[in-house]
């Protein structure tokens, strides 16, 4: 699955880089000044355009698929490709020298807005009209999100969703004579069946009826929807945006949580277990059911499984009591990483060039599987690997999958090629939000309080799931009450006028 970018400084690293950024960056920021430069300082021959990217495995500088990058688009792309953990302070020494890269990516809302005003990053609108007609056919629809600031648009999200799905064992369904689960009853009998009649044959009762993470949240996304309650996100109650841990349902699914714990329905180490442990229950055959990613569950992981047969699964939604139910809604407009380019770039039509054939259909199945005809070929319409790219290694020797990172396509190659049952997947935990009160801005509290009031919902829920006999309601009371004293309330007030401003914004 896809790698993310690093993200940026902390607050005190973005308020000295913030003052470098004013004093080296030139140009209003209305992408004139850029522009106007690139055409007095632009060379002779191809434009040079200089892309920082994260790397999650290495590759030869050179080779085929840069080299034909530069051959189809005419410019001279050199990519600077650091391990993601060096990722942000490479891009920081970039900025901080006055030499930043023309193209480069950042991984938070509120970095964006930090770029934009320091006028560190140029708006769009005027290159994507010009030189970005892939870009705009396949994202056009999305670019107002968390880059459209002031009535201008700063960055390109990378808009693409894995999904979120909850997949049930198949086969153990069968096995016990269980229909698919669509309701929560159906959901808590058909785990306690998971738990307790022997699924998986070995004459012992030691199966995980249900995965769980608190280092994933994804893990938890339907049990909260059930209840109506969109995870990380906020809710609209009597004209006020809330916070999803304060929203009405909150209580009453940890409640189903605390009481699936003392059952032994979920993952007793839920708490505490790395995501790879996590995982490695699922592959070895011990869990009956979990949500996540369909591209890991079923496509990417089908060779990690032990078992022979292979486990089959079947993803479904589980509604709750007012007939609610799905995934936290999905955000293209503001689903990042997201794609910047330089207000000291040189060429900024070429910069936008290059990530416009990167959108294009040419370009995405350039990045992600090589040269036609060399490292695959089609036959009416039916993707095969030339041996021996079928090897991921092989295929990274000669730029495969090594640059579709920078800025991909949406709905490319990559989920053209995901089985069908994937694709089903994805479809259906997309197509099945939650209302919600999604807000793109970020509440000023949040760049010196947002861990700290992440911290106390997740202290609370681990605490309130695995509380034996404890009076929960107390519980939650006592957790509000210091939510909102260490800046709850504050949020709450700033997430209301962000909603406000920007549905009016979004309208006009």
């Amino acid at each position: 699955m896809r790698k993310r970018m690093g993200t940026w400084a902390g607050p005190a690293g973005i308020v000295i880089l913030a003052g470098v950024m004013l004093s080296a960056c030139s140009g209003g920021g209305d992408g004139k000044e850029g522009a106007a430069a690139g055409q007095s300082d632009k060379p002779k021959g191809p434009s040079t355009v200089t892309v920082l990217m994260s790397k999650a495995t290495n590759f030869p500088e050179d080779n085929l698929v840069i080299q034909e990058i530069r051959k189809r688009t005419g410019i001279n792309v050199q990519v600077i490709a650091v391990d993601a953990p060096d990722y942000e302070n490479k891009l920081n020494t970039m900025i901080a020298s006055s030499s930043p890269p023309d193209i480069f990516r950042s991984a938070s809302k509120a970095k964006i807005k930090e770029l934009a005003d320091n006028k560190a990053i140029l708006p769009l609108d005027d290159l994507l009209a010009k030189n970005g007609k892939n870009i705009m056919d396949n994202k056009g629809k999305y670019l107002k999100g968390a880059g459209f600031i002031d009535g201008k648009n700063y960055a390109i999200p990378t808009a693409y969703v894995l999904g979120n799905g909850l997949a049930f064992r198949q086969d153990w369904l069968d096995k016990l004579g269980l229909k698919v689960p669509t309701t929560l009853d159906e959901y808590d009998n058909v785990l306690r069946a998971f738990a307790n009649r022997d699924p998986d044959g070995n004459g012992k009762k030691d199966t995980i009826p249900l995965g769980l993470m608190i280092a994933a949240d994804q893990t938890f996304d339907h049990l909260f929807a059930a209840y109506g309650v969109p995870m990380k996100t906020g809710v609209l109650v009597d004209g006020k945006v809330v916070p999803w841990m304060l929203a009405p349902g909150y209580l009453d699914a940890v409640k189903h949580l605390n009481m699936m714990y003392n059952e032994g329905l979920i993952e007793p180490d839920f708490a505490t277990v790395p995501n790879m442990q996590e995982f490695e229950k699922l592959w070895n055959g011990k869990m009956g059911a979990f949500q996540f990613n369909p591209p890991g569950t079923t496509q990417n992981w089908l060779t990690r499984y032990i078992e022979n047969p292979k486990p089959t699964f079947v993803y479904t939604v589980i509604k709750g009591p007012t007939g609610i139910g799905g995934n936290t809604r999905f955000v293209r407009e503001d689903k990042g990483p997201w794609t910047h380019i330089s207000s000291k770039a040189k060429d900024p039509d070429a910069a936008m060039k290059v990530l416009d054939f990167l959108n294009s259909e040419e370009g995405d199945r350039l990045t992600w599987a090589g040269v036609e005809g060399q490292q695959y070929t089609m036959k009416d319409g039916k993707f095969e690997w030339i041996k021996p790219f079928d090897d991921a290694v092989q295929l990274r020797n000669v730029g495969g999958f090594a640059y579709n990172g920078i800025s991909q396509r949406l709905d490319g190659m990559e989920f053209q090629l995901m089985n069908e049952q994937t694709r089903k997947g994805i479809e259906m935990s997309v197509n099945s939000p939650i209302p919600d009160a999604y807000i793109f801005g970020v509440p000023e509290i949040e760049r010196d309080k947002k861990k700290v009031l992440d911290d106390l919902e997740v202290e609370f829920r681990t605490t309130a799931i695995v509380s034996k006999g404890g009076n929960l309601d107390k519980m939650y009371d006592d957790f509000k009450k210091k939510y909102l004293a260490e800046g709850g309330t504050a949020w709450i007030e700033q997430a209301t006028a962000i909603y406000k401003k920007e549905q009016a914004d979004f309208k006009k």
